[in-house]
């Protein structure tokens, strides 16, 4: 850790103030995917590392995995985009390798910018949102109105949906953020999932996010739904391309 310190502070990366704990944090989870300390230097330069640019977090509610990695929970659906790229940045992620972000645009914000997408959506109707060390999102829905399933619950199947960037645990909730925390802490998979770990949930969902970004919206949708039978997961294409056992089927 001091040696990747020093070495950025000698590539004028860092300057002469202190680090703060997130930076360090950010060293701490890069290290173990680079061959070096001097690699973290290239990984800093690459991804525009700077000394204030996890400042966005420090305000922010952090959950922590049992393995210490951190999500970042989203109150603003119009901060969500760059709060999902630099958690995945903090936890060692290299998000200027994808471009899965702006290909599921409409996660983040809807038609010509007139709503702010998905995300958007979930918040209004109360649910929550975290952004994951994955670089995606996960959700749950807020609490029904009277009988009638949360609106966002609607579109959740199983033990939940990835649409586009995120991943949306089934169920309505009268307390949605805790859903999230409670998962997140244990690094248990949400309630209705068969998945061994959220972590490998996580893992099989954000393989969707990238078939939702690689066919796009309307080819997705009739890859899933209309070409394969969405009923039978062991013999469908793109579950099995995402994980079986990730994503708790047992086939």
């Amino acid at each position: 850790m001091a040696t990747s310190i020093d070495h950025l502070r000698q590539a004028g990366l860092l300057g002469a103030a202190e680090p703060t704990a997130l930076y360090r944090e950010w060293v701490w989870w890069t290290l173990p995917t680079v061959s070096g300390p001097r690699d973290v230097v290239a990984r800093a330069q690459q991804e525009g590392v700077e000394p204030t640019t996890f400042e966005a977090l420090e305000a922010l509610t952090v959950w922590r995995a049992p393995s210490g990695r951190p999500y970042v929970r989203i109150s603003a659906a119009a901060s969500a985009r760059h709060l999902s790229r630099v958690t995945e940045l903090l936890n060692g992620g290299r998000p200027s390798t994808t471009n899965r972000r702006e290909r599921n645009a409409w996660t983040y914000r809807g038609p010509l910018g007139l709503t702010t997408g998905d995300v958007g959506l979930i918040l209004r109707t109360g649910g929550a949102v975290v952004a994951t060390p994955g670089g995606t999102m996960m959700a749950a829905a807020g609490p029904k109105i009277g009988p009638v399933p949360n609106a966002v619950d609607m579109f959740t199947a199983r033990a939940g949906t990835t649409w586009g960037d995120v991943f949306v645990v089934n169920g309505s909730n009268d307390q949605p953020a805790r859903v999230l925390s409670e998962a997140i802490e244990s690094g248990r998979a949400p309630r209705g999932s068969a998945a061994p770990s959220l972590h490998r949930l996580l893992r099989h969902e954000k393989v969707h996010s990238e078939q939702w970004a690689r066919y796009g919206f309307v080819r997705f949708i009739w890859a899933y739904l209309v070409r394969h039978n969405p009923n039978d997961p062991c013999r469908h294409p793109l579950e099995q391309e995402a994980g079986l056992a990730d994503g708790g089927y047992r086939c």
